[in-house]
């Protein structure tokens, strides 16, 4: 699919946007579970793990779901969709691991 109207041209900074959304969310996720001097209390850190670890998968799929619209872009657009699908898959690998730990844990 071509990005030609002026619209659809904003699309890979979305999936880009979602995209660091899905990494930063599950890098925080995983960076609660190393155990280490918490930078924060211990129940913050407790309520927030689960909520990063469902919003990074979540994030993380609507990313890697952008491709096939933004996968034809010209340029630039082609760096930003390589940056996005890799940024997109860390951040679902992350949550879905945390939340993996998580399950067996509880």
């Amino acid at each position: 699919m071509e990005l030609r109207n002026s619209a659809s041209r904003h699309l890979p900074f979305i999936q880009l946007a979602t995209a660091t959304i899905a990494f930063a969310s599950g890098s925080v996720a995983v960076l609660e579970t190393f155990p280490r001097q918490p930078l924060f209390e211990l129940q913050f850190i407790y309520s927030t793990v689960v909520f990063f670890a469902q919003m990074a998968p979540a994030f993380g799929l609507v990313g890697l779901l952008l491709i096939p619209v933004t996968l034809h872009g010209p340029g630039w657009r082609q760096w930003v969709f390589v940056g996005s699908v890799l940024l997109a898959s860390a951040g679902l690998s992350g949550g879905l691991w945390v939340i993996s730990l998580v399950g067996r844990a509880s």
